[in-house]
Order: structure tokens, then sequence, then C-alpha cells
């Protein structure tokens, strides 16, 4: 009886809940309404806010892909937003029947019971909507893009021969790894880029991945390339579970055939380590490894094992002539380029750098190169064998033929950076200023003159071009040659990869080296000091996730000669630097914490400060002690600037950062209250009072941003994208009223890319912010200006 009672007090529950429900679609029909107008208005807002995530993402990008879930949520609001303007208009319609004075009743409950259902779709709608964790993200690189290869490669008897052997073992099911050894420079890293295209294009294996090995390899690095290379991404930064998830990749791609190309390689390889599989039965992944040794492809076990052979004698005399640019019709020039081409033994590196060197030269000028070629003294060169010798001499020729002390200078201080390392145009700047290689009067005609002596090392092939625009990389033979070189004229470069400076300063004499280079350092605290007194370059890069170098206070003390310092993931107090006072131009601090920023003051013949995710406060009284320098680079919003300190940069050229928040004195009382109230939410709520009559400096290239202004650090790069490119840039947000915007009056004439966003009193950008007409801009991005009317206001500009 209990239990029958139980259960008719539930059904009567439920009865009168239901009971209660369908009143409400009648009762409260006004109110269902009101609450359905309500979330549209939500939903409205949080659609508007998800098209501008995908907006921004699609200005950073260009090319995106927005997330499925995203899409399928945004098609489901435009249907559903459909669908409520639909019923609101058939609310209005049918609300009331005889003109108002009878509620319609049949209506109002078929319309209240609609809207209560849509009121339930909004709400779903919404809460799906804080479930995205990523909106969009780039497009994925494609994987079919070819291996770049050199623009005059030619392809000879003695390549194709190679060529075709190492095509027909990579067909076979049976061959799992294919080996190419030979000498340096004689072509292999090219062949194998060659062969890679050749596969994919007549789809053999529909992906080909790459990546560099070099005698010191980095394992997370070799990933990150191979990765890219593939068009895939690599999230994880223990080396481990990168392995695990490359592992996974391959195996959740077994369906496709993919080449592996690994270049360069000096020592055994454990592809377990680097999360290649090999020899999966159910995978299809093949390798193609490149080395100078032949017991390198023994060990790996290489199913086929092919050497390339140097050129043959007409191939050579061939090749020569193209990098030359021998007509066949000159005479005065065959025979002696024939010997020419005999003295570079075939090695295609050899070739086009004497051939390079000799382009547009007389009869009488390859007779002195061939006496030259031909009398080098490189019997003995230590740690190098007889095979290489003649390779050596070649390079060596075409550094001697190089136009310049500043192209030769230039040579030599690349082979400071790692094998196979991407050297930005940036950092070499650094060094052409810091080592005064040019007598320019400015940093942007240094910039230009470095950019024509990169090509001229370039049209040399001394170095090489990359992927990436504003950067040039060596051959590692080329780098061997340069290392060489340096200690032969007493103007020694070093770099080493994953070495501890004090263990390898007891190996080795220090005081002779005029830069050293240190990567990947094993410890993370350097030696109390070290005796350089011939030193000029110092770069020290700790690539440990988690660890920093330790810089002692004294560490400088005996390298007083010092005039470029680079210091990637440092601890370090600037006080350490005072030794350095004398000479040092240039200081570049990346990934540091930094103390005791007062000392900069010291550093009086400074040119260059570069401080990059390095939070500092720059002293207000810094301007009026570094009178020399040139740029200045803040890539930490943390580390802001005075406007007025800036200011007092007597040589100031460029300048890449935050400022500090502003004020003019004269705001009217509105003026100042709303730009206090926008300043007290943000994190820093300090301003500086600039006086009526400020201008900022007139500027040859800036990348300017407010501090508190964005935190978004993805607006941050792009801002600073100025500074690879070469554009000016000006970022002003923080709701400024329009009277505050003409201290940057000295820099709008020449204002590339403009961002305003909660500008005030601003009905017009031209003549309103400045009346000459902005003639050089070419982005401009305007958000949250209220005031603001039209772009440009043709009735009241003067022109």
């Amino acid at each position: 009886m209990e239990i029958l009672s139980g259960i008719a007090s539930k059904l009567g529950e439920l009865l009168v809940d239901a009971t209660i429900k369908q009143a409400r679609y009648l009762f409260c029909f006004n109110s269902i309404v009101k609450e359905l107008e309500d979330k549209e208005t939500n939903l409205k807002e949080a659609q508007d806010g998800i098209n501008e995530k995908v907006e921004e993402e699609r200005q950073k990008h260009c090319a995106i892909v927005v997330e499925k879930d995203v899409e399928k949520w945004l098609a489901d609001v435009v249907k559903e937003m459909a669908d409520v303007r639909n019923l609101k208009a058939m609310v209005d319609e049918k609300k009331s029947c005889l003109n108002g004075w009878c509620p319609n009743w049949g209506c109002r409950y078929w319309l209240g019971r609609k809207a209560s259902k849509r009121t339930s779709k909004l709400s779903d709608l919404l809460q799906d909507r804080s479930k995205f964790s990523t909106i969009a993200r780039p497009k994925p690189l494609p994987s079919d893009k070819e291996l770049p290869i050199p623009r005059h490669f030619m392809s000879f008897g003695t390549t194709k021969s190679a060529c075709n052997q190492i095509i027909e073992a990579l067909i076979k099911d049976s061959t799992k790894m294919v080996g190419l050894h030979g000498l340096g420079g004689v072509g292999k890293t090219t062949l194998a880029k060659f062969v890679g295209n050749q596969l994919r294009q007549k789809m053999i294996f529909d992906q080909v991945g790459i990546a560099t090995m070099s005698q010191d390899p980095s394992i997370t690095n070799v990933q990150s390339e191979l990765v890219k290379s593939l068009g895939w991404a690599l999230t994880e930064q223990d080396e481990e579970d990168r392995a695990d998830r490359l592992r996974l990749m391959f195996s959740e791609s077994k369906s496709r055939k993919i080449l592996i190309i690994l270049d360069d390689v000096w020592k055994e390889l454990d592809m377990e380590t680097l999360g290649i599989p090999v020899g999966d039965r159910d995978n299809c992944c093949k390798i193609l490894l490149t080395t100078r040794l032949q017991q390198v492809c023994d060990r790996m076990g290489c199913d086929t094992r092919i050497k390339l052979d140097a050129l043959d004698q007409a191939e050579g005399l061939n090749l020569l002539r193209k990098h030359a640019g021998i007509d066949v019709a000159d005479t005065t020039l065959i025979d002696v380029s024939k010997r020419v081409a005999d003295e570079c033994k075939g090695l295609p590196l050899a070739i086009k750098a004497v051939g390079s060197a000799l382009r547009g030269r007389t009869a009488d000028e390859w007779n002195v190169a061939l006496y030259k070629l031909q009398n080098a003294k490189l019997d003995k060169i230590e740690g190098i064998d007889k095979d290489s010798r003649g390779v050596y001499g070649c390079l060596k020729f075409s550094y001697d033929y190089l136009n310049g002390e500043d192209s030769r200078s230039c040579f030599l201080l690349c082979s400071l950076f790692p094998e196979d390392y991407e050297i930005d145009l940036e950092d070499l700047l650094g060094y052409a200023v810091g080592l005064v290689w040019y007598q320019a009067e400015s940093i942007e005609k240094a910039r230009s003159l470095l950019r024509g002596t990169i090509k001229g090392l370039k049209d040399s092939s001394l170095l090489l071009d990359t992927d990436n625009d504003g950067f040039v990389k060596m051959h590692d033979v080329v780098r061997d040659v340069a290392i060489w070189i340096g200690k032969v004229e007493k103007k020694c470069f070093t770099s080493k990869v994953g070495i501890g400076l004090a263990e390898w300063a007891v190996e080795e004499c220090l005081e002779q080296y005029r830069g050293i280079s240190l990567v990947g350092n094993e410890k993370v605290e350097l030696p109390s000091g070290l005796v350089c007194p011939s030193l000029h370059i110092l770069r020290l890069e700790n690539t440990l996730d988690g660890n920093k170098l330790q810089v002692p206070e004294y560490f400088f003390k005996e390298m007083s000669a010092l005039k470029v310092v680079t210091i990637i993931g440092g601890v370090l107090s600037v006080k350490s630097l005072q030794f350095l006072a004398n000479n040092l131009r240039v200081l570049r601090l990346i990934r540091c914490d930094v103390s005791d920023a007062s000392f900069l003051g010291k550093l009086k013949r400074l040119q260059i400060l570069y401080l990059e995710k390095s939070p500092i406060e720059i002293p207000d009284g810094l301007g009026d002690e570094l009178s020399r320098l040139k740029l200045l680079y803040i890539g930490t919003w943390s580390g802001s600037i005075s406007p007025i300190t800036i200011n007092k940069f007597p040589q100031l050229e460029e300048f890449y950062g935050w400022i500090k928040n502003w004020e003019v004195e004269g705001m009217s009382s509105e003026e100042s209250y709303a730009r206090c109230a926008e300043l007290d939410s943000q994190p820093d709520g300090s301003v500086v009072c600039l006086p009526n009559d400020f201008s900022f400096p007139k500027l040859q290239r800036y990348g300017i941003m407010e501090v508190g202004a964005l935190y978004d650090i993805d607006r941050w790069t792009r801002c600073l994208d100025a500074f690879d490119r070469g554009t000016r840039c000006l970022i002003i947000e923080n709701n400024h009223p329009k009277a505050t915007l003409g201290i940057f009056s000295a820099l709008y004439q020449n204002l590339e890319i403009l961002y305003l966003s909660g500008v005030t009193g601003c009905h017009n950008i031209v003549p309103s912010i400045d009346e000459r007409g902005l003639n050089e801009l070419t982005i401009l991005h305007v958000t949250d200006c209220k005031d603001l009317e039209c772009i440009m206001d043709a009735s009241k500009s003067p022109h």
C-alpha cells in the first residue's frame, strides 16, 4: 500500500509540474519572450566575440583553420538566430486578436512553448561556447612542399648514376635504410634533396621530411626540424615525450609512405631516441642518410650503401664555366680554365666557389689564380685528411678574392655559429656595429651595407639562403675552412655545443681567441672568470629548459676588450659588466633574469641595447648617460621606458618596445578623469606627465606600443615584426584623448603601420591626427574609436 501511495505521490508531483509548465506558457508569456530576447543578446555577443577572434587569427597568420567544433557552433548559432527572428516576428503579429482587446490564448500557448524551447537551445549554445579551448590555428604548412636545392643545380652523369641507384634501392620493399657517403663538398645534401623531390613528384612517397644532424646534434632541434618539414607540430618539451609523440604520428600515418632524409650524419644514431620507427612491419617510413664516413653507413646497418664520386674532368669544367660565366666562344680561357678546374678535384662546392671568384676576370688574372691554387701550402693541415685539402685550398682562394675586409670579417664571424645554424642578419648587424666593419653614419646605413656584404658572400657560394627571409647559413665544410683560416690568420673564432666552459678552458688556451660561442652548455654555472685579453665577441646560449646560466660577478674582469656580448638564458647582474665599460658597444640579453639595471649607465660606449624577454626597469636617467646609444629594443612589457627618457638619447635612431602610460599637461578634467579610469584598470596604474610641448624624437625605424595597452603577446610580436621587415609601427590604446597624440608628430610623416584603439575626440584620421596626410601609411587598424566619423575629411585637409 505504501508503495502505491509513493507512486501516486510522484505521479501527482509530475502532473503538477507539467500543469504549471503548461500554464506558464499562457500567463508568463511576456517573461518568456523577455528571457528569449536576453539570451539572444548574450548569444549575439558570444558570436561576435568568436568571429573577432577568428578574424584576429586571420590577420596574424592569413591562412588559418577554424576548429571543427567552432565551425559547427557558428553554423548552429546562425540557424538558431534566424529561427528566433522568425519567432519574434510571429509574436509581434499574433500576440493578440480583435485589435488587442482579447488575447489569442491558442497562439499565446503555442508561441510561449516555442519561445521556451528556443531559449533552452540558446542556453545550450552559450554553455557550449565555454568549452572551446582553441578557436582557430595557423593552417599547417604543406607537406608536399619541394625541398630547396641550389638555383644552378646541374645534373651530371656522376650524380645521375648515384641518383638512379638511390631511387632503385628505396623502391624495393625490403629496403628500410639507404646510406649516401662521399667527400665533404661533393654534393650529397643537394643530391638527397633532389632525390626526395623526384620521389614525391612520382608519388612513390607521399611525404618527404628532412633534418640535419651535424657533429653535435641537438635531439630536440632535429625533431623540430623534421616535424616542420612534414607539416606536423610538436608541443611537448621533454625529449622522450617528443619522441613518443613522433612515434605516434608515424603510427597514425602508416597508410602513407614517408621518406626521411637525415643529412650530415657523423656517428651512429639511435632512431628510438629521435622517435623515428625503422623496420616496423606496419610502418612505411624509410631513411636516406648522408655522411662523409662510409663506416657510419656500416654501423647504422644501411641496406644499401652508395658512394657519390667527384665529378669527372669534363663535368667539372662545365660547372666551372657556368659559375665563372665563361663564353664558350672565348678561346683565351680554354686552357687555363681546364687547369683551374683540375685543381678543384671535381668537388662542386670548390668549383662553385672558385668559379664565382673568377667571374669577369681577365686571362692574366686566371693565370694568377691558377698559380695560387697550385702553390697553396696545404700539405699538412692538422686534423684534415688528404682528400679534403683540395676543397680547403679552393675555398681559401675564394676567401682571398673577396672584396674588402668587411666581407672577410663577416665570413669568418659566421663560423662563430654552430653547424647548420640559421644566422639572423639582425644578429650579424650587431657584430657589424660592434666591430666597426663599416664607416656608416647610421644603423640603417650599416644594415644596408651588411645586406650588400651578405649578397657578395652568397654570390661567392660561401653562404647559403635558408627558407626564412632575413637568415643565412654556412655549409659545414665552408665553416670548417673558415675556422681554419681564422687560426691561420690569428683571428680565431670558435663555437662549441654541449660542453662545459670551465672544462673547455682548462683543455684549451683561450687567450688567442677573438670570438667564442657556447651553445647548450652542460653546466648552468660558469667559472668565476676567464683570462681572454683579446676576446671581442662572447656568445653564451643555454638551451636547457628550466635552467639558466649563472654569470658570476667577476666573470668579465679579464675580458676588458669585449665589444659584443650576447647571453641567452642567463642570470646576471649588470654590475658584472662594469669591467667592459671602455669597449662594450653591443649588449644582447635574451630570456635573462637581470638585476642592478642602474649600472647600464656605466657602459658609456654602448650603441645597441637589445633586451628580449628579459624583464628590467630602465632607469629614467639612462638617456643622459648613454649618449652614443643608437638602437634600443625592449621586448618585454615589464621593461617599459618613459617617453622622456627616450627623448634624452641624443643619437637614438631606432626604438622597439613598450613605453610607459602618459598624459599631457593641460588636459581637460573630463579627459583626465577618463584617462585615470582607464589606467586604474591596468596592472601598472602609473602615468608619466608630459609637458604640452613634448615631442617624441624623430626615429628612422621603430615599433612602439604603450604598456598596459595590450597583453596579447601575438599582437606584440606583430608590432615587432617592424623590427624584421624595416617598417615603422605605432600602437596607441588606453583611452587617449586626441590631444595626447601630438607627441608623435615627428613620426607621422614616415609611419607605415598605425593601430588606434579607444582614442576619443578624433572625428577623422586625416587631418585630425596629421594634416600632412600620413603618406607612407600601408596598414591602418582602428577599434573602439567611438567619435571617428571618417578616415579622411577632404573638406578640412589643406592638401
